[in-house]
């Protein structure tokens, strides 16, 4: 199994000299597995990237894998060069029951008022498929285990397994073991957190705020540094990559809140988990 950070960033693009390392653009994630089939998570900013580097290769198959529809997590989606291909197919999927379907979120950031070309005038073929959190399904050879998420709507997480492999993406979801008030429904999620990711060889995690800034965002949906570590040593991953990265956070910013929340996990006594910061065009191999 095969991962590639295209967009590692949350809330709006955020190009510049301060985000050259780890990345300005908003959520994409290309997976592959044996088959060598193309999965797409989510179609942020920085799909455009990803839609470049395929564009030589001609139309395409794939299946795009919808976390939720808030605009960093799809607004992408209309500059994905292979969408404009006659001959591509591309499935796209997301959780059911969100305030609008997932191809009327999809049309109406190409409304005419925004966009020069509507959905409908797309030359691909488009499917739009919601499913339900917990309802296993397969794609490109790969078993997707969707979880719902702890997020202000209907968001979906995605776990891929093959040939014993597992790769976990839960970007946001706030975990809620920082507020007094969450209480048993709060460990409870956090529970069912931890069995969701268990034995993920790569768990990819929202990890927005420091411990400081969530105390103000509280119930915005993103979770803390330290509490997907712990998340992570928890479900016993072997990678943690640190991901949707806030827009005010440098490159020097993130690699000081890593060092902190690695110290502070030593400090509790934490079981070593290998974790890092997404960075766009890294690769890792499962």
């Amino acid at each position: 199994m095969r991962i590639k950070f295209w967009g590692t960033r949350g809330t709006r693009p955020t190009p510049g000299r301060r985000t050259l390392r780890f990345g300005g653009n908003t959520t994409c994630i290309e997976v592959r597995g044996k088959s060598g089939e193309l999965v797409v998570l989510d179609s942020g900013s920085g799909i455009a990237e990803l839609g470049d580097a395929l564009t030589p290769d001609g139309p395409i198959r794939a299946h795009l894998l919808v976390t939720h529809t808030h605009w960093d997590h799809i607004q992408g989606f209309p500059f994905f060069a292979p969408a404009f291909l006659p001959k591509t197919e591309l499935t796209v999927v997301g959780p059911a029951g969100s305030i609008k379907s997932l191809q009327a979120a999809f049309a109406d950031q190409m409304d005419p008022a925004y966009f020069p070309l509507r959905l409908d005038q797309v030359p691909a073929h488009l499917e739009f498929i919601e499913r339900n959190a917990g309802e296993a399904f397969e794609v490109a050879g790969m078993v997707v285990t969707p979880m719902e998420l702890n997020h202000p709507i209907p968001t979906f997480g995605y776990r891929f397994e093959e040939d014993g492999h597992t790769f976990v993406f839960a970007t946001d979801n706030e975990l809620p073991t920082h507020d007094a008030a969450a209480g048993a429904a709060g460990i409870a999620f956090v529970d069912s957190m931890v069995a969701w990711c268990k034995g993920a060889d790569l768990l990819v995690h929202d990890a927005q705020y420091s411990r400081e800034e969530y105390a103000a965002r509280v119930g915005w949906g993103h979770s803390t540094y330290d509490d997907a570590l712990s998340l992570a040593e928890r479900a016993g991953a072997g990678q943690l990559a640190f991901f949707h990265h806030d827009p005010g956070h440098s490159d020097a910013d993130i690699d000081g809140l890593v060092e902190e929340a690695l110290g502070n996990h030593k400090r509790r006594h934490g079981r070593s988990v290998e974790a890092f910061p997404a960075a766009e065009e890294h690769e890792i191999l499962l």
